[in-house]
C-alpha cells in the first residue's frame, strides 16, 4: 500500500472514531417520574400547532453555519442500521456533534488550501456522479419491486403455476437384491416397515424408519421417482435398483404441493424483481455507450500513482 493511501486510510479511521456517537448523546433519560408523560403531551400539543416540516428548515447553527433538517436526514440515512432505532432527539444531538467536528475540520482544510487540490475537485465530481447514479437506480428498483409488481409476479409464478404433485415415502436401502427381496417378503408377512428400515437400512434415513418426507418427482433419481409416483398410497414396491443400491419403497402419502402465501413470498419476489431490473438497466446503459481510448492516453501504470493527485 502506498504511503498516500495509508495516510488516507488512517485519517479515515481517526475521523470515524472522532465522529462516533458520544455516549452522552445516547444516555438513558433520567427525567423524574411523571415528567416523561408531561413532556410527551407537550410535544404532541406543539406538533399539532407546528407547520409541516421541510427539508430546508434550519435545525441549528454550528459555528455560524445553518444546519438544515435535510442535511440531518441524509446523514441519518448513511448511519449503520443499529443507530437508526435511536430516539429522534438523541439522533439529532449526535448528528449535530458530527456536523460540528466535520465543519471545523473542513474549515481548517480550506484554510490550508486543500479544497483546491486536484483530488478534492475530482472527488466532488465523482461523488456527485455516484449519488445521481444511485438515485436513478433506486427509482428503477422501487418501480420494479412495487407492491403491484410483486403481486403480479406472485400470481404468475405461484397462483397460476401448475400444481406440483408430491409423494411422501419411506424406504429401505440395501446393497444386495436378495436382501431386498427377503425384506419385502417379511413385510408381506406382517413385519413393520419402519422397524426393518432401522435394522437393515444403510443410509441416514434408517434412524427415522426410512422416512424421506414429502418430495416432488424431480427431487429423486428417475428410477426411484417413477416407482414412488406410480405406486398407490399405502403400497410397498420394490426392489428398485438405483445407483445407490436396492430400495423398498413404502408410499405413505400423496398430495399437491402447498403453495406459499403472498406474504411468505413477498421478500423473495421483490428481491428477484429488483435484481432483474438492476441487471437490465446496467446492460441497457452499457449497450448504449462505447469506450474509446484516447490516442495519447498515459501508460496504464500511471493509474497506480497516487502522487499525481497532489500536483
Amino acid at each position: 500500500m502506498t504511503p498516500n493511501r495509508t495516510a488516507r486510510r488512517s485519517a479515515g479511521f481517526a475521523l470515524a472514531a472522532a465522529l462516533a456517537f458520544a455516549p452522552a448523546a445516547f444516555a438513558e433519560d433520567t427525567a423524574p417520574e411523571g415528567a416523561e408523560a408531561a413532556q410527551a403531551e407537550a410535544k404532541a400539543a406543539a406538533s399539532a400547532e407546528a407547520p409541516a416540516p421541510k427539508a430546508t428548515d434550519v435545525v441549528a447553527t454550528v459555528g455560524g453555519r445553518e444546519v438544515t433538517l435535510g442535511e440531518l436526514i441524509v446523514l441519518r440515512g448513511d448511519l449503520p442500521e443499529q443507530y437508526q432505532a435511536y430516539p429522534p432527539a438523541q439522533l439529532i444531538e449526535a448528528l449535530l456533534q458530527r456536523v460540528m467536528v466535520e465543519s471545523e475540520f473542513a474549515a481548517r482544510a480550506e484554510a490550508a488550501g486543500l479544497d483546491k487540490t486536484a483530488e478534492m475537485e475530482i472527488r466532488a465530481k465523482l461523488d456527485r456522479r455516484s449519488r445521481l447514479a444511485e438515485a436513478h437506480m433506486r427509482t428503477v428498483i422501487e418501480g420494479a419491486a412495487s407492491d403491484e409488481a410483486v403481486a403480479a409476479a406472485y400470481k404468475e409464478q405461484v397462483t397460476d403455476a401448475p400444481a406440483v404433485e408430491e409423494v411422501r415415502a419411506s424406504h429401505i436401502l440395501v446393497k444386495e437384491e436378495e436382501m431386498a427381496k427377503d425384506l419385502l417378503k417379511q413385510i408381506e408377512d406382517g413385519a413393520e416397515f419402519a422397524a426393518l428400515a432401522k435394522e437393515h437400512g444403510t443410509d441416514g434415513t434408517k434412524d427415522r424408519g426410512g422416512d424421506l418426507g414429502w418430495f416432488a418427482k424431480e427431487m429423486m433419481v428417475p428410477e426411484f421417482a417413477d416407482a414412488a409416483f406410480e405406486a398407490e398410497e399405502g403400497a410397498v414396491v420394490g426392489p428398485v435398483q438405483t445407483q445407490f443400491g436396492y430400495h423398498l419403497i413404502h408410499v405413505t402419502g400423496k398430495r399437491e404441493q402447498p403453495k406459499p402465501t403472498l406474504e411468505e413470498m413477498r421478500g423473495q419476489i421483490a428481491e428477484q424483481l429488483a435484481n432483474d431490473a438492476a441487471k437490465a438497466e446496467i446492460a441497457g446503459a452499457r449497450a448504449e455507450l462505447t469506450v474509446e481510448m484516447a490516442e495519447d492516453a498515459p501508460a496504464a501504470e500511471a493509474v497506480l500513482d497516487d502522487g499525481l493527485l497532489r500536483e
